[in-house]
C-alpha cells in the first residue's frame, strides 16, 4: 500500500441496496488498497439489512447508520461530514467506478482549476450511454409538453473515449466534485428529498463560476441503468410522483421565480391532460407517460424533519 494521502472520498447513500451495493464497493476496493480513496456509506435506515451487509463484508468502509430515511441529497450531506480529501465522488450504490476511471477524472479536474465537477462516460444497463446537458428549465419543459424536438438542445451522450466537453448538467449517479466547491455551495439543498438535487447543484455550481465537464476517457458502468434519478422527461414515468413533482416545482420556483414556475407547471399539466383525452378518444392504450391524475401539483417537498 502506498503512503500518500487519499485523493478522493466516495460517498454512497444506500436504501434497500443490499443486492446492489456490492457492485460499487467491490469496484472501489482497488483504489482503497492503493491508498487513493476513502469510502463513506450512509444507510438510510434500510429494512433489508444493507447496513449489516456492508459492515460485515466491507470493513474498510466508514459506515453511517441513519435512524431514518433522509433522502439522497441529505444522505450525501451527512456523509460529506467525514470527507477530508480534495475531491468527493458522489456515487449511486449500483454504479461501478474502477481505479483507472477514477484517476482519469481526478487528473482532468486537477489539471483544469476552473473545473468544479466532472463526470465519466457511463454505460447504463446493457447498451445505453448516460447523457450530459439535461438541464431542466421552464423552456425545456414547455417544449417537451408541446412535443417539440430538442427540448434540451445541449443534451449529448458522453461516449467512451470521446473528447472532453463542457456542459451544464451531469448525472448525480457518478459525479466527481471539488470538496471546497461542495462546501462552498453548502452541499445539496436539503429541501430536496429525491430528484433534482443534482440539477440544483449543477446550476448553483455554474452560477459560482465553476465549470462542468464530461470526460469520455473515464469509462464507468451504472448497473441499474436509467434509474429513477434522472431529471429528463423521458424517464418521468419511472419516477416516484410524490417526490418528483414536488422537487421539480420547488426547483422551478427557486431558480426561475413563482410566476414562471406556476405558469410552466400549469401549462404542462393542461397539455398532459389534453394528450390523455386524445388517447382516450382515439381508443389507443394510455401511455405510461400521460398525466398522472394523483400526482402532486404546485406543492413543495416537505421540510427536513417534517413527518408529512
Amino acid at each position: 500500500m502506498t503512503t500518500h494521502e487519499p485523493r478522493v472520498t466516495a460517498v454512497i447513500v444506500t436504501y434497500e441496496s443490499k443486492d446492489t451495493v456490492n457492485h460499487a464497493l467491490d469496484a472501489l476496493h482497488e483504489a482503497y488498497e492503493a491508498g487513493y480513496l476513502e469510502c463513506v456509506v450512509v444507510d438510510n435506515n434500510s429494512n433489508d439489512g444493507t447496513a449489516d451487509f456492508v459492515a460485515k463484508n466491507f470493513h474498510w468502509v466508514i459506515l453511517i447508520r441513519s435512524n431514518k430515511n433522509l433522502g439522497y441529497g441529505r444522505g450525501c450531506n451527512l456523509g460529506f461530514k467525514k470527507v477530508r480529501t480534495p475531491y468527493v465522488l458522489i456515487l449511486n450504490p449500483d454504479a461501478v467506478v474502477d481505479l483507472k476511471a477514477l484517476q482519469t477524472l481526478v487528473d482532468f479536474i486537477t489539471a483544469n482549476e476552473q473545473v468544479g465537477i466532472v463526470a465519466p462516460a457511463t454505460l447504463e444497463g446493457e447498451k445505453s450511454l448516460q447523457a450530459a446537458g439535461l438541464m431542466t428549465t421552464p423552456s425545456s419543459l414547455l417544449k417537451a409538453a408541446f412535443g417539440l424536438r430538442r427540448a434540451m438542445p445541449q443534451n449529448q451522450s458522453i461516449t467512451s473515449g470521446g473528447s472532453p466537453f463542457r456542459t451544464n448538467w451531469v448525472c448525480g449517479a457518478i459525479m466527481l466534485i471539488r470538496t471546497d466547491l461542495f462546501r462552498k455551495l453548502g452541499g445539496f439543498d436539503p429541501r430536496y428529498f429525491l430528484y433534482f438535487e443534482e440539477t440544483d447543484l449543477c446550476r448553483r455550481a455554474t452560477q459560482n463560476g465553476a465549470e462542468i465537464w464530461a470526460v469520455g476517457d473515464a469509462v464507468t458502468r451504472h448497473v441499474g441503468g436509467a434509474s429513477a434519478k434522472s431529471t429528463g422527461q423521458s424517464l418521468e414515468s419511472s419516477c416516484i410522483a410524490e417526490h418528483f413533482y414536488c422537487s421539480r416545482f420547488y426547483y422551478l420556483v427557486k431558480h426561475f421565480g413563482w410566476m414562471r414556475a406556476v405558469g410552466t407547471e400549469s401549462i404542462v399539466r393542461v397539455m398532459q391532460h389534453l394528450c390523455y383525452m386524445r388517447h382516450r378518444l382515439s381508443g389507443r392504450r394510455q401511455s405510461v407517460q400521460i398525466v398522472q391524475v394523483k400526482r402532486p401539483f404546485l406543492r413543495f417537498p416537505a421540510q427536513p424533519g417534517d413527518s408529512s
